[in-house]
């Protein structure tokens, strides 16, 4: 797979992660220029661990908690960055960034999804111990 075909294919899969929505062409581009700068060149075993999450669309939370919590300047994971600050920016996906406005017991939720995400990293970090 060469690496044209490989970024298009990350970007849409963190779109799907991110949005739940099928990437735009003009996200697609513009991530494809983005991430020829040397800082987010992948080495052979972030390749390798870019196409098992693109094979194993299930294991993005997982890697991207484990990244997030434990190494948070990994190529990879400014990839996801730019990827998200893309999605972020947006017209197309501004209903899902916009503020919303929450109940006071939405705190609860945050932190039970704080919690969620702490072992979703944990266990993600079991997947990165394969790579």
């Amino acid at each position: 797979m060469d690496e044209l075909t490989l970024s298009r294919q990350e970007m849409i899969v963190y779109c799907r992660y991110l949005t739940g929505q099928t990437a735009d062409s003009q996200s697609l581009s513009l991530f494809e220029r983005a991430i020829q700068h040397e800082e987010t060149t992948l080495n052979d075993v972030e390749i390798k661990l870019l196409q098992f999450m693109i094979s194993n669309t299930w294991s993005v939370g997982f890697i991207d908690s484990a990244l997030g919590l434990f190494n948070p300047k990994h190529r990879l994971r400014k990839r996801m960055i730019i990827a998200f600050a893309i999605l972020e920016t947006s017209p197309l996906y501004f209903d899902f960034f916009k503020p919303k406005t929450f109940s006071r017991f939405h705190l609860l939720t945050l932190m039970a999804k704080g919690v969620q995400d702490g072992l979703q990293g944990l266990a993600g970090s079991l997947i990165l111990l394969f790579f």
